[in-house]
């Protein structure tokens, strides 16, 4: 996964990979000069991490619901539209793909837990 960076004001962003796994760290309110660029075809790589941590650890991420975050990505990244579009996402639209997203994730979980149960 390539990520660019631009020069604007916003949250401080430490991405880091390790092996498999891409760590993302948004540090709020350490101002920065540069926000990250996410292509097309690596929004939902970047968006799990985040969506999982929604699920998963709401409170303790300080998270309130998709609209939050939905701010949050839209200060610190800028998503490139589809491929054969031009220009970026709105807040509105990152939100719609989290909600879309966040429940193809829960549905596979679910998916798991019934395959687990029947054994």
């Amino acid at each position: 996964m390539s990520i660019e960076l631009i020069s604007k004001n916003a949250c401080g962003i430490e991405i880091e990979r390790k092996g498999n796994r891409i760590d993302i760290l948004l540090i709020e309110n350490e101002p920065v000069d540069q926000q990250v660029v996410v292509r097309a075809e690596e929004r939902i790589e970047f968006l799990t991490p985040w969506i999982n941590m929604l699920i998963h650890h709401k409170k303790e991420a300080g998270l309130k619901g998709t609209k939050q975050l939905a701010r949050k990505l839209y200060r610190m990244a800028r998503f490139e539209k589809g491929k054969h579009e031009e220009g970026f996402l709105t807040m509105e639209s990152i939100n719609t793909e989290i909600i879309s997203l966040r429940k193809e994730i829960r549905e596979e979980k679910l998916g798991m837990e019934k395959k687990k149960k029947k054994k």
